[in-house]
């Protein structure tokens, strides 16, 4: 699997985890602890953690953590553009 293909399979999988979020939580609350936790889950990633979330990602390479921390940038856009449009 590529890096673009693994970015995309984990950003999907970002969003349906997002979705849960707001639909468990309600949508202000939601959106607040998303936006956190995705902030958190590329931190983490970045920073060289052992572990993002309940993922085990001791092994990965600098170029996979990039792709985790660039597939939560773009649901965290994602997530910034949907709740900015007007409804």
């Amino acid at each position: 699997m590529d890096h673009f293909d693994f970015t995309e399979w984990v950003a999907h999988d970002l969003t349906q985890s997002v979705s849960q979020m707001l639909v468990e939580m309600g949508s202000e609350e939601g959106q607040r602890f998303a936006c956190k936790a995705l902030v958190k889950f590329a931190s983490q990633a970045l920073s060289g953690a052992p572990q993002v979330g309940g993922m085990n990602i001791s092994t990965f390479t600098d170029a996979e953590r990039h792709a985790l921390a660039r597939a939560s940038a773009i649901v965290l856009a994602t997530l910034q553009a949907d709740t900015s449009r007007p409804q």
